[in-house]
Parts: structure tokens; sequence; C-alpha cells
């Protein structure tokens, strides 16, 4: 079976979303992967071993009471739960933009997801750590403020990526050098995303952070997990999506975001997002004729917010 895509702007409204979502036995989540970043808590209390399992790039790991997961953007994953027990799933999905925003010259966020973490998935949390994270969802749910509800919002995403920081570099700092990276990947983030149209070549990328195109890319890929090309064609895509959503001419669209040849913008979008841009938009305009429904991970609804990066 082919993994099903999920685009962030399909999946979840802002920069992030908070979902708890109370699964039973037998539940199955087909391969998929996604252009944005996902921590899974497994929360049970029955006295069982094993839940289940998720399978990450082909590699399966066993999930227990207290798992944490960690899924990087386009990492093909699936879940499979195979006890007969319930469990509590907490799912904290975000984009990169926030863990930018996120990150500091003393945190780099990034490392957390980097391919070569070697955390282990079959170690759960202790009880003081699951603890933590459920009183700070509920924090989250039971936020009742009006004026100011944001910042309290965004103060809670960062205590969780605070509390997810300390349990996997405890006693451990980055180096100066990660840190200037890390202002680089920034710098090139925010050029990116503000100049989509245009060709954005790894030379010309390349100048304007003034390294050289080797050392960009694998800096970018070891930072990020994804190369430099993956991340500017996925968000080619999805403002040809949001262009899409704006009924904007397809012929327009494909120069508005960068690309040149209309075929080629034919072909990595339907390879992207299984669909053709004419099929894409026909889909769009049958979703609005129908019951408003809200496009949540795993078909639950999640809270979800804006963030202002």
């Amino acid at each position: 079976m082919k993994p099903l895509y999920m685009s962030k702007t399909e999946t979840y409204k802002g920069n992030y979303s908070i979902a708890k979502i109370n699964t039973s036995c037998g539940f199955v989540k087909e391969p998929h992967y996604h252009d944005f970043y996902e921590v899974q808590f497994y929360i049970s209390d029955e006295k069982i071993d094993h839940i289940g399992e998720t399978i990450i790039n082909g590699k399966p790991h066993i999930l227990k009471p207290g798992s944490m997961v960690l899924i990087n953007m386009f990492d093909v994953h699936e879940i499979r739960l195979f006890s007969c027990a319930t469990c509590t799933r907490y799912c904290i999905s975000f984009d990169s933009s926030l863990l930018f925003f996120a990150s500091s010259s003393n945190t780099n966020l990034f490392k957390i997801f980097s391919k070569n973490n070697k955390f282990d998935f079959s170690s759960p949390l202790t009880p003081k750590q699951i603890a933590t994270f459920e009183d700070i969802y509920d924090k989250y749910e039971q936020m009742n403020i009006k004026k100011g509800k944001d910042i309290m919002e965004k103060s809670i995403i960062l205590e969780i990526f605070a509390h997810l920081y300390d349990i996997f570099y405890k006693d451990q700092t980055i180096s100066q050098t990660d840190s200037r990276n890390l202002e680089v990947i920034i710098k090139l983030i925010e050029y990116i995303n503000g100049n989509i149209s245009d060709d954005l070549s790894l030379e010309q990328l390349s100048e304007y952070v003034n390294y050289s195109t080797f050392h960009l890319c694998r800096m970018f890929k070891q930072f990020t997990g994804m190369t430099l090309n993956q991340y500017i064609t996925t968000r080619r895509i999805d403002r040809a999506k949001m262009m899409l959503k704006e009924s904007v001419p397809i012929s327009i669209i494909s120069k508005e975001v960068g690309f040149n040849n209309y075929s080629h913008f034919y072909r990595i979008f339907k390879q992207i997002t299984g669909l053709s841009p004419t099929q894409y938009k026909e889909q769009l305009t049958e979703k609005k004729s129908e019951p408003s429904k809200c496009n949540a991970p795993f078909g639950v609804t999640p809270r979800y917010s804006f963030v202002s990066t």
C-alpha cells in the first residue's frame, strides 16, 4: 500500500495542534507521512507490558504504557495497537516554524528529531514525567481566559518543548558551532518562505548565507531531517494548495509558486498529494457542499491555535 501524504495545511490550522485520543483495542493507522513534526504519548492504567507497535521507516518499535514516539517530517509511519486494553494517546503536531521560534542558542530543538538520535523508544516515561505532561494538557484544555489567550497557549507549547528537550538532552549542551549553524538555517528558512515564487537554486541559497553548496545541504539535512529540495518543494505545493482554495487559475498558480514548467508542476503536485491540481480543486468544491468537518489528525478534533512567529 502506498503511504498516504498528509499536508499540514489540510490537517490542522496554525502552527500546532494538541489532541487527546482515547483508543481502543485493534486500532490501526495505515502507513502515512506528513510535512510536520509529531510527538505521541501512550498512557494506560492497565497492567500490561505491550499495547502495540509503531513502525517508522520500516523499523518496528514496541509501544508500552508510557511510551513516547517522535515522528520527523516525511517519516513514513504507522500505528498498530494489538492489546485488548484501552489507552489514551496524546498527539502533538507542529511545523518547523514553531521549532525555529522556540529554539535558542542554548537549545536546538531540532536535535530532538535528529536522524542520529539514539533515544530508546522501548524505554517508557517515568510516572513523574507522565504526570507532568498530563498536567500540561489539562492546563491547556481548561484554559478559560479571553484576553491574552494566545500568549498563554504559546507558553504551554513552549513548556512542552522544554520538558522534551530536558528528557533527551539532560546534562548536555549545544556547541557554539551548532548554535551558529542554527542561526544560518533560520535565516535561510525565512528567505525561502518569503521568496517561494523565485528560482531558489542551491547556488543562490548558498550565496545568500555565504556557505558552500555541499556544506549547506549537509547542514540543512542534519538540522531538519530533510533535504533543501524537499523543503522547498513541499512549501511550493502547500502554497499552491492554498491558492487553489482561493480559486486562482491553475496556470497562474504554477508560476506563482516557482514552477516555470506547468508539466513539472503537475507531476510534482500529483506525486505529493496523490491528485492532479484539477482533481484537488474539484475535491475542494465537493467539500464546500458538504457539512463542515475538521480534518484532524487520526479523525479526532484537536485543539489548535495560531502562534505568531
